[in-house]
């Protein structure tokens, strides 16, 4: 498990600071429409001027290159890392910081050329904005229906799936017989999926509502440009949807006939790549649009001061929630509106929920199971009492070795090897309660409420000790 982990993080990881520095960090910043979220301008390409942005472009892409290189690096650290936990742990928190590092010399970069304008006496008009009037709100490119067709598809085949899991239909084990726990799987992710392309299609509507851009004083060029950049997100939009619907198919088709681990980690590495390869294709056109389109006004619209660190959008003049993003793919939110500040506030406690989460998991896989009798009960704890059963009302209970060997399918709860705790099918013999450490290869397991229980200690010397107090108080009830 810790290798496809470690082989599906590098081959999402990868292409993906390769994008961030190639795009971000260009050479050619003279074709680039924003240098590091900076209007790019004709007094940028003055002599002195574009010298010194040559500086400053060649020193953020030299440490970017460092930092990428680092990058790497500790990736192949991370896969030495022998615990399968900390392993997690650590690419979790290595997949966010590794992007806020990568990013950093470009808002080193934002700032500097936000000085480097100041110091020729450019400044930015806030609060001024242009619009075309004569094509004001008719530029658009995407066609609804086909971002709702993928979905339509997508949700039969969820359906199906879900069918299948409830028992009206008999999609799964079309070869050689499924196992409940692999069509729950397969619907769950298949859900998960269309979820995904259903939230993808407010995000393609409002992308493509955008507000025009003014490049020229000339209607037809302005309206010719604006609908070119909204085709591109459209057919991104479509593409993405249809790579998502793509996913949904093959995947309950392979799963029907087989649902190794391989395989579920395999779909997703195949499909984040699919969706990099999208983004790349997105950046091509996009610059193929911008090199086509030359801004050709003495209009001056610059609202540079309103992006923090060429990132964050924050303008109180703007009543729009969505902008587009200078840097990246798609929108963002201005954090000035009310929604926004909203929305960043979520984000927050989202971001630290997660790494509260992360440090629970860490300190949960080094705190050990324990067993014990008291007052009359059987109690489970691990950090907390997990279980308490009464004795009084169990069926017999029984000592089993080898636990190693009994083939648990988690439901809910928590399974990190070799600690498994919560509600799991157990030999495909319909659901179990479970608190096993695998490694104390001793357990008890007896019948309760109408549910099986599997429970072992940190050790086989404590579970077998455990199990002679319990039978001894249970034929003494």
């Amino acid at each position: 498990m810790k290798l496809i982990l470690d082989i599906v993080m590098i081959a999402i990881m990868v292409p993906t600071a390769l994008i961030i520095f190639f795009f971000e960090y260009p050479k050619k910043w003279r074709e680039k429409k924003y240098i590091f979220g900076i209007t790019n301008r004709a007094a940028f390409k003055e002599e002195n001027t574009a010298v010194r942005i040559d500086e400053i472009t060649a020193e953020c892409r030299k440490q970017a290159g460092i930092i990428l290189i680092c990058s790497f690096v500790i990736m192949l650290a991370i896969c030495c890392i022998p615990d399968y936990i900390i392993n997690m742990i650590t690419w979790s928190v290595f997949v966010l910081l590794d992007i806020i590092l990568l990013m950093i010399p470009l808002m080193k970069g934002n700032g500097e050329m936000k000085s480097l304008k100041a110091e020729l006496g450019l400044v930015s008009r806030k609060g001024v904005t242009y619009t075309d009037i004569k094509n004001a709100g008719s530029v658009h490119a995407l066609k609804i229906s086909k971002i709702i067709v993928p979905n339509i598809l997508s949700a039969v085949f969820f359906i199906a799936a879900l069918l299948s899991s409830l028992g009206v239909v008999n999609l799964h084990g079309i070869l050689d017989g499924q196992k409940a726990y692999k069509i729950n799987l397969m619907t769950g992710m298949s859900g998960a999926f269309l979820l995904v392309g259903l939230m993808f299609i407010p995000i393609a509507v409002m992308m493509d509502r955008f507000r025009n851009e003014v490049i020229s004083e000339d209607s037809d060029i302005n309206m010719n440009y604006n609908r070119a950049k909204k085709k591109n997100m459209a057919d991104m939009s479509v593409l993405f949807a249809w790579i998502n619907t793509i996913s949904i198919i093959v995947m309950i088709i392979c799963m029907c006939f087989c649902g190794t681990e391989m395989l579920y980690m395999a779909f997703c590495t195949v499909y984040m790549l699919a969706i990099l390869a999208g983004v790349v294709v997105f950046y091509k056109r996009q610059s193929v649009i911008e090199k086509r389109y030359k801004k050709e006004t003495t209009i001056d619209v610059d609202d540079d001061d309103n992006w923090i660190l060429g990132q964050f959008y924050y303008n109180t003049n703007d009543k729009r929630l969505n902008v587009a993003k200078r840097i990246g793919v798609g929108a963002t939110i201005n954090m000035a509106h009310p929604a926004g500040k909203a929305f960043g506030v979520i984000a927050v406690l989202i971001l630290v929920g997660t790494f509260i989460s992360l440090i629970y998991i860490g300190v949960l896989s080094k705190t050990p199971m324990s067993l014990r009798i008291e007052d009359g009960n059987v109690i489970c704890h691990q950090m907390k009492d997990d279980y308490v059963i009464p004795i009084s009302d169990m069926d017999e209970p029984t000592l089993g070795t080898e636990s190693q060997k009994l083939n648990l399918h988690k439901q809910s709860g928590y399974d990190m090897e070799p600690m498994y705790k919560g509600k799991f099918t157990v030999d495909e013999q319909g659901d179990s309660i479970i608190f096993l450490n695998l490694e104390s290869k001793n357990y008890i397991t007896f019948s309760y409420d109408g549910q099986t229980y599997y429970l072992s200690g940190e050790t086989g010397e404590e579970t077998v000790e455990v199990y002679e107090k319990l039978l001894s108080e249970w034929k003494n009830r």
